[in-house]
């Protein structure tokens, strides 16, 4: 009786699974696909205007035969006040209407693909017209260079007052077509689950449901998680994060700013053995003082050992530093390391490593300088070694920022305070742990201030440049502090900003701002431990932001953003896990965070894969350096170029050229020796028609000019004047 019973269950299991089979298989009627197909637009915060009442004319000439259910519009500029409205039309050359959407801006969602449907069939060779009129708004399009769009089926060019632009804008299409689907295809992994279901059941009904779940518990996946979870969880955090970086700081982007140009600049020239000079290979005397040099030099030891340019090196730089700072969690934090590990995937922390800045570096010499400190506080005895590798730590801290060398003002607060308990208790070893560290911080502190005398002796000033106050709103400046502090909390989080308090007034965003703080005041009062290694993160990271916020308001620099305070966060998160971590670990949800997490994080790898992020066809930085070599092509090398409106991202690109002016009162002497470096002056065609026309230059300037520009033809863009001293 049972085997019958069996033998009919199997069978209305495989009838069920054949019924399913047959419907999921089964063709959906009126099937077409949709493709989403879209420009790579300028990551650079570069715009079209659609200004208010004044029409944005596009004209579209078909590249083939293609329907398409909708457009995709890209914009920004959209505030919370604007209630305007966005029209958009589409004519065909007989100027026949086959589209005309009326859209409230409020609906649109600024930065992100936004849908306008419309259903339109184009044919190859003919050319459609589309209009965009803002009603009570002023919507900016990203521009997407020439080129960049070569995925869509249509040549698009705008048109601003008659006058075709040499870009286009973030316009994209929903492209449709008539294709058999089946409801396999329509509901995802549908099939694959109906079979699985199906190989359960017929197991259960053959071996025995409760056979099963004990043949399952005898598993040992518990004891190979906990032998071997940890290190495969910081594998995979590692994986990600190169995955990330290179996707979108190399394959989809480019993240160079002012200071990104300077560190690689001067790391070409470290290769090409010029030292400190970072403008050595252009001829010139250029100490590099503006930022210490490690960063460089690590650049440079990559560019040396890979054969790599200087952008790429600096990402495998980044990705380098990223598995130290893990090693470092495995080492200290052992089984735990990570859920200390999650620290690197902060949006704040990512970011920093997309753009190609030193404070990456710097966060690795931070965390092991306090790793190190709470180390020898805690401990009762330390070796001589470990002072030794305090003060290395501390010398990379402040060899790729001049602020690091902070570090040893919050380790002076710990000898201050080992130097009271000591005299308060009459504990010896307090005394000898004060005497080390106060030997230890001099002997580094001398070395950085003798770094800083070198720079002054051969560049006039110890950080390069003059760091005095520059005029500041500072209104505005308060409103940034507050905006960023609100940023790097919820950046903990890997989240925006909430829209809710996004919205509010900075007056109130104050109040949030000073909750946040009570809350996780109240935290450490009633958690932290006065020598833990959990305090020493915590307290290092209140004094970093403390001591960068009052110098902030007296000296000049940027203004506060993730940059700033990133290296402080970082800290301040992994205080808070062990802060917080007894309190959860050991219990049941720990693990299915455990297991959610890694399952998140292998999920966000395979869709940078499925998005195309890891898709070589078009590589952003190949076609960037596309430009560069086109805008560079007619300057030759140790050139000097006036006036230079070449993208500022590039100046690392050619390290033999350097930028320069001429004003009415130089003289071909005073050109020649404040250009003692070049062999070459190269300055555009139209440039050199107004210098001429104003009429204000030197004479033989004038006449210099004046006749580099009639031996150019009309095919070249730059007059290039010899500066031959002979």
């Amino acid at each position: 009786m049972k085997l019958m019973k069996k033998i009919i269950l199997t069978a209305g299991v495989l009838v069920a699974l054949a019924v399913a089979m047959l419907v999921l298989t089964h063709t959906a009627q009126n099937g077409v696909e949709t493709t989403q197909i879209l420009p790579q637009i300028n990551p650079d915060p570069v715009y079209v205007e659609c200004e208010e009442g004044k029409e944005l004319a596009i004209s579209l000439v078909a590249k083939e035969d293609f329907q398409i259910s909708g457009f995709q519009i890209l914009v920004v500029n959209i505030s919370e006040e604007s209630r305007g409205t966005l029209r958009i039309a589409l004519m065909d050359q007989e100027s026949n209407l086959l589209m005309n959407q009326i859209v409230p801006i409020e609906t649109v969602t600024p930065g992100k693909w936004v849908t306008i449907a419309g259903n339109v069939t184009f044919t190859a060779g003919n050319e459609y017209f589309l209009s965009v009129l803002a009603d009570e708004s002023e919507p900016y399009f990203m521009q997407v260079p020439e080129g960049w769009g070569k995925e869509l089926p249509f040549e698009e060019t705008v048109w601003e007052e008659g006058q075709a632009l040499a870009y286009g804008i973030s316009l994209g299409i929903n492209q449709v077509e008539a294709t058999t689907v089946t409801y396999g295809d329509i509901f995802y992994y549908s099939i694959p689950t109906c079979i699985l279901v199906a190989a359960i059941a017929l197991l259960g009904i053959w071996v025995g449901f409760g056979r099963m779940l004990e043949g399952i518990k005898k598993v040992p996946m518990n004891r190979f998680l906990e032998k071997y979870g940890n290190d495969l969880f910081l594998i995979l955090i590692f994986g990600a994060v190169c995955v990330s970086i290179y996707s979108r700081a190399y394959l989809k982007g480019v993240y160079i700013s002012a200071d990104s140009t300077g560190y690689m600049r001067e790391a070409i020239n470290l290769v090409n053995g010029n030292g400190f000079q970072y403008d050595g290979m252009a001829g010139y005397q250029s100490w590099f003082a503006n930022w210490p040099i490690l960063y460089p030099v690590m650049i440079a030891a990559v560019m040396a050992i890979t054969n790599t340019n200087a952008y790429l090196a600096s990402k495998l730089v980044a990705m380098f530093v990223v598995a130290c700072i893990l090693i470092l969690f495995r080492i200290f934090f052992k089984k735990d390391a990570w859920i200390y590990a999650l620290c690197v995937t902060n949006i704040g922390f990512l970011n920093l490593c997309y753009y190609t800045w030193s404070e990456i570096p710097y966060m690795l010499f931070q965390l092991g300088f306090a790793l190190v400190l709470a180390k020898i506080i805690k401990e009762e005895k330390s070796s001589c070694w470990t002072y030794v590798i305090l003060a290395t730590f501390g010398m990379g801290c402040f060899l790729t920022r001049y602020y690091g060398i902070y570090v040893w003002i919050v380790t002076g607060v710990y000898i201050l305070g080992l130097y009271y308990f000591y005299r308060k208790n009459n504990e010896k070893v307090l005394f000898h742990k004060a005497v080390k560290l106060t030997i230890t911080a001099f002997v580094s502190g001398s070395l950085s201030v003798g770094y800083l005398g070198m720079n002054k002796l051969m560049n006039g000033m110890a950080s390069g440049v003059s760091r005095t106050m520059w005029w500041d709103d500072y209104r505005i400046l308060t409103n940034d502090l507050i905006e960023s502090l609100l940023t790097e909390f919820f950046n903990i989080f890997s989240m925006q900003i909430p829209e809710l308090i996004e919205n509010f007034p900075f007056n109130l965003k104050v109040f949030v701002v000073v909750l946040i703080l009570i809350g996780f005041g109240w935290i450490v009062i009633k958690n932290a431990k006065l020598f833990s290694r959990e305090t020493v993160m915590i307290t290092m990271a209140v004094m970093y932001y403390v001591i960068f916020i009052c110098i902030r308001y007296v000296s000049s620099m940027d203004s506060f953003y993730f940059r700033f305070f990133e290296p402080a966060t970082f800290l301040f998160c992994i205080g808070m896990i062990e802060l917080l971590l007894p309190y959860f670990k050991g219990k049941k949800v720990f693990h299915y965070f455990a297991g959610v997490t890694a399952t998140l994080v292998i999920l966000a790898v395979m869709s940078v894969y499925d998005n195309g992020g890891m898709d070589q066809d078009d590589i952003y930085y190949e076609a960037v350096a596309a430009q560069w070599n086109q805008a560079y092509e007619e300057i030759p090398e140790k050139s000097v170029i006036i006036f230079n409106d070449i993208d500022f991202r590039a100046s690392w690109y050619r390290p033999d050229v350097v930028d320069g002016t001429i004003t009415p009162l130089d003289t071909m002497d005073s050109i020649r020796e404040t250009y003692y470096g070049s062999e070459y002056l190269c300055i555009k065609a139209e440039f050199v028609e107004t210098m001429l026309e104003s009429g204000e230059y030197e004479q033989n300037v004038h006449a210099w000019l004046e006749d580099g520009l009639s031996a150019v033809g009309q095919e070249y863009e730059y007059v290039v004047l010899s500066l031959n001293k002979n």
